[in-house]
């Protein structure tokens, strides 16, 4: 009998054992891996708002910013954007052993347990969120949480598991919203058991603790209320804080794009179900239909549930919101969501591999060998792993870090810099606030995105010594007097320039100069090679395979389509166009994806009288951007020049009146 237990306790000493390796070598692995680099996307604005105790952009982040706030500022050797990274790293493991625990309750198997829980760690989706602090591992760990909790109340009634529930239900609300499309497959399991739930005390507490959850966005006023470097909206009042919280500025939390054609939102879902295939393969989209299948014939509502789940968070969810997808880029920033709908599929795997095991079971007469045949399933992580590593492995990216650095260290001193777009006004973000690159310049925001502290002061005091000016006249007038001390720079240009000024592209920046100040073509040649020399491009054909992932790829198009504006600012001020070719070359070896680039680059071909060329290029750009018709009168104008045959040139008006249902020669006119 002793020797029994002994041997009972030794078996489970071992298994813990085995466990405890198990999520340490995963733990291990994603450590590895964690971005040391600000990378791409909202990575840039979560860190820095983080760090800064700040409010970051809609609905505020309130969670994960406070969080951030305490890891960002640990006594360890790494970077800020990896201390905040450690957020995702402990919350994908975290997700892991609670999905663990899951496959265990299911299936009561070790095997099965970790293979599906392998699987859900290395799918590429699961293990890139690991990675960065964009706050998607967060979100993991809450889908995982509050459908693990549904399924259990579900079948046990249990008052802890209700409170629990309604605790981190409120707490995912303070992060990404998104997660409401889970809620459907939530509501199925609880409604169930109403009659226990809406008790008048237990629905009080409920709500009260869902409210506690919820009590998290109290970090927003009080953050807010500082006046930080990063303030989206200013929410430091109660029409600003519903402003950030309902997301107003991007339309509101239900806001989807409009008049979208059914072949649209079709391309959208068939992009989705295909990434769903690459990412978890044949093999496993099987063993979840088995799953499906098994858990149909226990309990249809639990069935139902899941269907609902994966459905609300991706088919229909991606069907309802699709939008117009023209880049790689575009579709960068839709995967991001994929991960979340393919963890409710995951939910269904324990169940369809405990189906083949009983299946083959009564097919041997020893288990022995329904494990030899399961064993097979043990290519699909080992697979997982090999593949998704090198993709995932952010140890060494620099892509993020380089482009703030290329931007801020191409500035003269105490120059102003006017930031726009996502990749390159966080990443500058980042670099200036949180490394305390180039302190001597001035950032200057997008109203309501960033807190403008220094343009704020300098209107003000301009308006208090010139109470009588046009408040349509102040940003000019004030941007002129900044001008006497201070060079300006733009990331982007602006909708309309001060008066009297242009933009001359200088690198990767513009700059606002008086526009009887044109420099010659000389002048601005040198000056323009020298700054670009000073310049670490990122190549879009020399990008690493972790360097690819998500919009991290947008950053050699803002290289390449820097090169364009340099091409464009000698045709236009010079009248140059072999010059400009050269420029338009560099752009397209940067970012052979760039339509734009092969649009430059076949307009001063055309006026070099090389019509081949500039025929071949517009061809590519077309292809590359096939919605524009800007493209297509770029085409026949140059058919119709270069005198190719009358056939040619009545199939492209032909073409033209199909795709766009006007008169290609009328739109010339018009352009």
């Amino acid at each position: 009998m002793i020797k029994l237990i002994t041997m009972r306790l030794s078996k489970k000493l071992f298994t813990n054992i085995f466990i405890f390796l198990f999520f340490s070598f995963i733990g291990i692995i994603y450590f590895h891996n964690l971005t040391r680099d600000i990378y791409g996307g909202d990575i840039g604005d979560l860190v820095t708002s983080a760090y800064v105790f700040g409010v970051a952009h809609p609905p505020g982040y309130p969670l994960f910013s406070l969080i951030g706030y305490i890891f960002s500022h640990l006594p360890i050797a790494l970077p800020v954007v990896s201390k905040v990274g450690l957020i995702s790293v402990f919350s994908s493991l975290a997700g892991l052993i609670i999905y663990y625990k899951f496959c265990q309750k299911v299936s009561k198997n070790l095997f099965i347990s970790l293979l599906s829980t392998s699987i859900l760690a290395f799918s590429y989706f699961f293990w890139l969120t690991a990675e960065i602090p964009e706050g998607l591992g967060l979100n993991n760990l809450f889908v995982i949480i509050i459908l693990f909790l549904s399924v259990r109340f579900y079948e046990r009634v249990n008052t802890k598991d209700l409170y629990l529930i309604s605790l981190f239900i409120g707490l995912s609300l303070t992060h990404q919203l998104f997660i409401i499309t889970l809620f459907p497959a939530i509501f199925v399991l609880v409604i169930r058991h109403y009659k226990y739930i809406f008790t008048k005390k237990r629905f009080i507490f409920s709500g009260l603790i869902l409210l506690l959850g919820l009590s998290v966005y109290i970090y927003i006023p009080i953050a807010a209320s500082r006046n930080p470097v990063i303030n989206w909206d200013n929410a430091s009042n109660i029409k600003n804080f519903l402003q950030l919280i309902l997301r107003k500025d991007y339309g509101g939390i239900t806001n989807v794009p409009k008049n979208v054609p059914l072949e649209m939102r079709l391309v959208f879902v068939t992009h989705y179900l295909k990434t769903l295939v690459n990412v978890f393969s044949y093999q496993i989209l099987f063993i979840a239909s088995l799953g499906i299948l098994k858990i149909f014939l226990l309990n249809k509502r639990l069935a139902l549930s899941l269907i609902f789940g994966f459905l609300f968070t991706g088919v229909l969810c991606f069907f309802y919101t699709a939008g117009p997808i023209y880049s790689e880029v575009a579709w960068g920033v839709a995967e991001r969501y994929y991960s979340q709908s393919m963890i409710v599929l995951m939910f269904t795997v324990p169940y369809g591999f405990l189906l083949l095991k009983k299946f083959l079971d009564s097919k041997f007469s020893k288990p022995v060998y329904s494990y030899v045949i399961l064993s097979y399933f043990l290519i699909i992580p080992f697979f997982l792993f090999k593949y998704n590593f090198p993709k995932t492995d952010l140890s060494k990216t620099k892509i993020g870090n380089n482009l703030a650095k290329n931007i801020l260290f191409s500035l003269p001193k105490k120059s102003i810099l006017f930031v726009f777009g996502d990749n390159v006004t966080f990443d500058v973000w980042y670099a200036h606030y949180v490394l305390n690159l180039r302190s001597d310049v001035e950032i200057i925001n997008m109203p309501n995105v960033g807190n403008n502290i220094y343009i704020n002061k300098v209107i003000n005091d301009y308006y208090s010594k010139n109470p009588n000016t046009d408040l349509k006249l102040i940003i000019s007038n004030t941007l002129n007097n900044v001008q006497k001390n201070n060079r300006v720079f733009l990331t982007n240009p602006m909708v309309s320039n001060p008066k009297g000024t242009l933009l001359i592209p200088r690198g990767l920046v513009y700059e606002v100069i008086k526009s009887d100040n044109l420099p010659t073509e000389n002048e601005f040649v040198f000056e323009t090679e020298k700054i670009w020399k000073e310049i670490n491009i990122q190549r879009r054909d020399k990008l690493e395979q972790s360097e690819q992932n998500f919009i991290a790829s947008e950053i050699p198009l803002f290289y390449s389509r820097s090169l364009v504006n340099v091409g464009n600012f000698i045709i236009r001020n010079y009248n140059n166009s072999k010059k400009a070719e050269e420029y338009f070359k560099k752009a397209v070896l940067t970012d052979d994806n760039n339509s734009a680039a092969y649009a430059a680059l076949a307009a001063s071909q055309f006026n070099n009288e090389n019509c081949e060329s500039a025929l071949k290029n517009i061809k590519v750009a077309i292809k590359l951007y096939p919605v524009w018709n800007g493209f297509y009168l770029q085409q026949y104008y140059y058919v119709k020049k270069c005198h190719l045959d009358i056939n040619t040139l009545n199939k492209l008006k032909h073409d033209y009146q199909l795709r766009f249902r006007t008169d290609i020669e009328k739109a010339i006119i018009v352009k």
